[in-house]
């Protein structure tokens, strides 16, 4: 009987743990890493942790829902919608989760990448790099140490979000081709 016990505690337990990461990572607006989930649901195994991400990424997969949550460099992650929903939504939704500063140091990132730390600040002076901390946080840019120097360049989650293939040059291109559309408009 107390094994019983011990088992429904341990599944109970697990399932209010499912929600708590559920929850956390829906109002998180950028990743979040495990150590914080295993703050939130109190449980100490990584893999319990990841085992919930995982049913929760196949059940959200097999249902056809909008949402994905996508694994990020340092054990984070980030809930987000699917690719193919995005486009048709965002223009609806006015929330805007990035200011301008921090956009236009993405897109120097993106169409530059990849492209040193130093080289961002010099161009996008010193608030660059607070900025590109926030994107790191959110998960849009990604930094390797390379001796000294830091490289910076987008992400996986950032080609999804913006709906373009995960290769710089076609992050450049289609960069290009939005500069261009904008020019050709502002012309008329």
């Amino acid at each position: 009987m107390p094994e019983k016990t011990k088992t429904s505690v341990g599944v109970r337990g697990e399932a209010v743990a499912r929600v708590l990461i559920e929850a956390t990572l829906f109002l998180s607006d950028r990743p979040v890493t495990v150590q914080k989930l295993r703050s939130v649901t109190g449980l100490k195994s990584k893999a319990v942790i990841e085992k919930i991400l995982e049913e929760l990424n196949t059940e959200y997969e097999e249902e056809g829902r909008a949402f994905t949550i996508s694994k990020f460099k340092g054990d984070r992650y980030m809930m987000h919608v699917r690719p193919q929903w995005l486009s048709m939504v965002k223009k609806h939704v006015g929330k805007t989760v990035l200011t301008t500063g921090v956009l236009r140091t993405l897109a120097f990132i993106a169409f530059h990448q990849p492209v040193e730390k130093s080289t961002v600040a010099a161009v996008r002076g010193s608030r660059a790099y607070a900025q590109i901390r926030e994107l790191v946080e959110r998960g849009l840019v990604e930094v390797d140490r390379k001796g000294r120097s830091s490289i910076l360049r987008t992400t996986k989650l950032f080609a999804e979000l913006f709906g373009v293939e995960d290769s710089p040059a076609v992050i450049r291109r289609k960069i290009e081709e939005l500069t261009a559309a904008k020019e050709g408009a502002a012309s008329k």
